[in-house]
């Protein structure tokens, strides 16, 4: 039966890495860029409803900068992957000539 080789991709996962940093730092912009506008501000002051806004705001923006962080933690983690899998074709290739099977 024939298994297939895996094969990896390694400029298109950088280019993956790259655009989910890219994601990231665009994430964490536009977060903060409107956050402002989130609290429910001194007319709900006193209000049950008021605190209850200002809770939600709190998670929110701690949910927001999780986002941003994983998103920027995985990004880092492609783009790491890339260099592993190009770091171990590299010390293949030098065995192999080490070897005396250099280029053809």
């Amino acid at each position: 039966m024939y298994e297939p080789v895996p094969e990896v991709d390694i400029p298109g996962l950088t280019r993956v890495g790259s655009a989910v940093e890219a994601a990231s730092v665009t994430w964490g912009k536009a977060y903060s860029a409107h956050a402002g506008q989130l609290p429910p501000g001194d007319a709900l002051t006193g209000w049950a409803t008021g605190a209850a806004l200002a809770t939600a705001t709190d998670g929110w923006a701690g949910f927001m900068t999780r986002l941003k962080d994983e998103l920027h933690v995985y990004a880092a983690g492609l783009t790491q992957s890339a260099r592993d899998y190009q770091a171990a074709d590299d010390a293949a290739a030098a065995g192999v000539h080490r070897a005396g099977g250099g280029p053809r």
